[in-house]
């Protein structure tokens, strides 16, 4: 009974994702066909430069933020909180988990 439930899973997972590559690879074909050559247009310059300022700006939030959680773990090491350490090891983990694992699950 198992096995014909996990079957049916699988077999779904791979029906929606052939149906995701087909759709994606239509969609690519009528771009061409409407003319889409894949060149920046004029004006696109502008675009770029709001979203890499706009990227930057996350990366700062996102620096900035940690910055601040691990100098509220180490004041709480300071003055001797006996649960500072598992905070600590909790944030060390998140970071490694979305700096490394994540990205190399997704590669």
């Amino acid at each position: 009974m198992f096995a014909q439930h996990r079957l049916a899973r699988v077999s779904a997972a791979a029906l929606l994702a052939l149906l995701g590559a087909a759709a994606s690879a239509g969609e690519l074909a009528a771009l061409k066909a409407a003319g889409f050559t894949g060149t920046m247009p004029a004006g696109g310059k502008v675009v770029e430069d709001l979203i890499s300022t706009l990227q930057s700006n996350w990366e700062w939030l996102i620096a900035t933020g940690v910055g601040l959680v691990l100098v509220i773990v180490a004041g709480l090491m300071m003055f001797g909180s006996q649960r500072a350490p598992d905070h600590l090891f909790r944030v060390i983990g998140g970071i490694l988990l979305i700096l490394v694992v994540i990205p190399a699950v997704l590669a």
